[in-house]
C-alpha cells in the first residue's frame, strides 16, 4: 500500500516538473507568431524617432533595424534578426559601434500570440529582450542587462507606421 502511494506522487510530481519545463520554452513550430513584426515601427522621442524596421528573409528568418532620425538625418543604432534554428529561436542583435560589432546571441524562453522573451544570463547586455503586443498596431519592447554596476532597463513604445 504505502509502494502504491510513493509511485502516485512521484508520478504527479514528474508530470508538475515536465510541465514547468515545456511550459518555459519557446516551441520553433509557433515561429508564425512573429508576423506581426511585420513593417516600421515608430517612438517619437524629444529630440528624434526611433524607427524599428521588421521583414521575413525566409520560413526561419527575420530581419531588422532599428534607426535614430533627427531631422533629416539616420543613425543605424542596431541590426538584429530572429532565427529559427534545430535547438530553438535565437534573437541575434548586433550594436552599432559596441563589442566590435559583435552579435549577442539570445534564446526565446516564451513565444505566444501577444509576443515573445528572450533570454541569456550569462550576458551582461542584454539579458532580456522583451517584445509585447498591445495591439496589431502598438508593440511595446523592454531590454534589460547590467551596464557596468548598474541594471539597465529600456522601454520603447512604438506605434505602427501606417
Amino acid at each position: 500500500m504505502e509502494k502504491k502511494r510513493w509511485c502516485s506522487s512521484s508520478l504527479f510530481l514528474l508530470l508538475i516538473l515536465w510541465g514547468a519545463t515545456a511550459a518555459g520554452q519557446a516551441r520553433t513550430a509557433d515561429f508564425h507568431y512573429l508576423n506581426l513584426l511585420e513593417g516600421t515601427w515608430n517612438m517619437r522621442t524629444r529630440e528624434s524617432v526611433i524607427t524599428e524596421q521588421w521583414h521575413r528573409v525566409n520560413d526561419s528568418t527575420w530581419q531588422g533595424h532599428t534607426w535614430r532620425i533627427v531631422g533629416r538625418d539616420s543613425s543605424l543604432q542596431e541590426s538584429m534578426q530572429l532565427v529559427r534554428a534545430a535547438d530553438g529561436i535565437y534573437y541575434i542583435p548586433v550594436m552599432t559601434g559596441q563589442l566590435n560589432n559583435t552579435p549577442a546571441r539570445v534564446k526565446l524562453t516564451v513565444l505566444k500570440p501577444i509576443g515573445f522573451i528572450a533570454e541569456n544570463p550569462a550576458n551582461d547586455f542584454p539579458k532580456k529582450i522583451t517584445y509585447r503586443w498591445k495591439s496589431e498596431t502598438h508593440l511595446d519592447v523592454k531590454v534589460e542587462g547590467k551596464q557596468g554596476n548598474t541594471v539597465g532597463e529600456f522601454l520603447f513604445q512604438y506605434n505602427k507606421q501606417e
